[in-house]
């Protein structure tokens, strides 16, 4: 077989494969689209309620001290926490995180 037959065979399966998988994932929403449940089931009914906000105890400022004094390599008596507040989510992946830490201990 020449190079070239089976490049073009290799390409069209593939094709034909993301093809076939658009198609079933069409087919998957025009099923289950439509489809509601007349009673709200026993799971969702009952679902936990995330807990309310609180201050924090000592437990939870003695453990972001540990994590900040292994993140800088300091001790943990070199620095005080102030106050903990939530964050309400970053969107920064994990990599930007790493490269503040990197960042800030190296004293730029």
């Amino acid at each position: 077989m020449d190079v070239w037959t089976i490049t073009i065979v290799g390409v069209g399966t593939v094709f034909l494969a993301l093809v076939g998988l658009s198609l079933m994932l069409g087919m998957f929403k025009r099923l289950f689209h439509g489809r509601k449940d007349s009673a709200p089931s026993a799971a969702t009914a009952e679902a936990p309620r995330p807990a309310p906000a609180r201050a924090a105890d000592g437990t939870l400022v003695a453990v972001i001290s540990a994590a900040i004094a292994a993140a800088t390599g300091g001790q943990p008596g070199s620095f005080r926490v102030v106050s903990v507040q939530a964050s309400g989510g970053f969107s920064t992946p994990v990599w930007g995180h790493i490269d503040r830490l990197t960042r800030t201990g190296s004293g730029r």
